[in-house]
């Protein structure tokens, strides 16, 4: 692969991450730049990881456990990554329809939420990393790849955490609950788009 498709297929799988940490920041009261760079971070590691985990852990499990471990990848990766996002998504929905106090709401930079984000948005990326197998790459080239993949999700991440700041901070508190029930119909759509991709792809 080239370093222009390389680099079209980190920006590809970022999107979502990106969309994620919008609609994250967006129903969030306080985004600190600590916070965006924590959200940023997580998603930009996963990222990066899960190819890795395609190209190298994934055949080796695999070689232990039969051909049913790379199925099991292909057939449910996107199920996993909708059923996350649909979680959170549902449950921001669900506080801004009951109107809870915003002390109540999910915070989505809590290391918890971070992290089942950050699995959900980067999970596909498992499949990524099998079809590089498919690629005669030399060591330094699938270690560009997978940096690539990381480093783009973090800036682009980071970006989306701050855009959903400004906009947050536009509309204002008094806005609040839509802005929580925003966020979590973009979540959940999210998903969706990740499932419908997989389905009729």
């Amino acid at each position: 692969m080239s370093v222009i498709e390389l680099l079209l297929t980190a920006i590809a799988l970022s999107m979502d991450a990106m969309a994620v940490s919008v609609s994250s920041s967006l129903s969030a009261k306080k985004v600190s730049i600590r916070n965006a760079l924590l959200m940023a971070l997580f998603f930009g590691v996963f990222q990066a990881a899960m190819p890795f985990i395609g190209y190298y852990i994934i055949p080796l499990l695999t070689a232990v456990f039969g051909s049913g471990v790379e199925n099991f990848v292909t057939r449910f990766d996107h199920w996993i990554a909708f059923i996350l996002l649909a979680f959170i998504g549902g449950k921001m929905i669900v506080e801004a329809i009951r109107n809870q106090p915003e002390e109540e709401h999910a915070d989505p930079f809590a290391i918890g939420s971070l992290l089942v984000m950050a699995i959900a948005t980067s999970i596909d990326a498992l499949a990524t990393g099998i079809v590089f197998r498919g690629f005669e790459m030399t060591g330094g080239e699938l270690l560009f790849a997978f940096s690539s993949i990381g480093v783009v999700t973090f800036l682009l991440s980071f970006l989306g955490a701050m855009l959903g700041k400004r906009v947050g901070k536009a509309v204002g508190e008094k806005f609040q609950r839509w802005t929580v029930l925003a966020g979590g119909v973009v979540l959940v759509g999210i998903g969706l788009k990740i499932l419908l991709e997989h389905l009729l792809g």
